[in-house]
């Protein structure tokens, strides 16, 4: 098929503008980049030449995916986090920006000594093979209820080329045997934190992410008690929790991590939103 790849971002940015798509410019370029291989020079400065007509359609096929709000990471297949490239799927939480600032707040912290961390609620495990891949020494184990979430875990650690320990659990069950003597110097987590009623109202990218993933119970609090009663328990005198929160939860999130452990601190995102908790043995 003879065309121009600024005729098909032309006719990207109709489809995806007529649907609704708040960036659809972006996606478009992300688009041609995946089929085509092409830079934005590439674009606007090639002229008219062949294309195998089977990667035209595919193209033209993922744009009426993200026309009806198919994600764009889930399109691609992968998504950059801490500047590393992590493989996503339905079964896992497309890593987002905001969640960087766990994995900031360790490396600035604990970059002088080898520590040993658990990331909890792992899904895609960027948090923690971010630590991992950023920091050596650093010793790290990922857990997640979804067999699903954790064979993504595998392959994103193995395409960064770092070796953690990943363990199937439920951390709503309490700690299981096979952890109950580890002790750790930080325990990270992004849990699931949208309350059951609002998960109908969320934008319908996120509606196509696992429910597993979002849903934290009627106050949105669920398993920041049991991070906090049970899950700190692991922790090594001195170690430290450090969580990702809603907005609208965060708070809440620090006066449960104040009734089991000190120093309980709200941090802030940068659009100076409450999202963060850490919080000490």
């Amino acid at each position: 098929m003879r065309t121009k790849l600024k005729d098909l971002q032309r006719q990207g940015e109709i489809i995806l503008k007529e649907r609704g798509i708040e960036n659809y410019r972006n996606d478009v370029f992300c688009l041609l980049n995946k089929h085509f291989g092409a830079s934005r020079a590439d674009i606007l400065l090639q002229g008219e030449r062949d294309f195998e007509e089977e990667t035209v359609l595919a193209y033209m096929h993922d744009l009426q995916k993200r026309g009806d709000r198919v994600p764009l990471q889930h399109l691609l297949g992968s998504w950059e986090f801490m500047g590393l490239p992590f493989i996503v799927s339905p079964d896992v939480l497309i890593p987002r920006s905001e969640t960087e600032w766990l994995v900031e707040y360790v490396l600035n912290k604990y970059a002088d000594r080898p520590i040993k961390v658990l990331d909890l609620c792992t899904g895609s495990g960027c948090i923690g093979i971010a630590v991992k891949k950023l920091l050596p020494q650093a010793e790290v184990t990922l857990v997640d209820i979804s067999a699903l979430a954790l064979e993504v875990a595998k392959q994103n650690a193995e395409q960064n080329g770092v070796e953690v320990t990943i363990e199937k659990w439920d951390i709503l069950q309490g700690i299981p045997f096979f952890l109950e003597k580890e002790r750790y110097d930080v325990l990270l987590s992004n849990p699931p934190y949208i309350k059951s009623e609002d998960l109908k109202d969320l934008q319908p990218e996120v509606q196509k992410e696992p429910a597993l993933a979002l849903d934290g119970g009627a106050d949105g609090l669920l398993y920041y008690h049991a991070l906090a009663k049970t899950w700190s328990g692991l922790l090594k005198e001195g170690g430290e929790l450090i969580v990702e929160a809603g907005e609208d939860t965060a708070e809440n999130v620090q006066k449960i991590f104040g009734e089991h452990l000190k120093d309980a601190t709200l941090h802030y995102d940068l659009a100076n939103l409450p999202r963060y908790v850490t919080a000490t043995k």
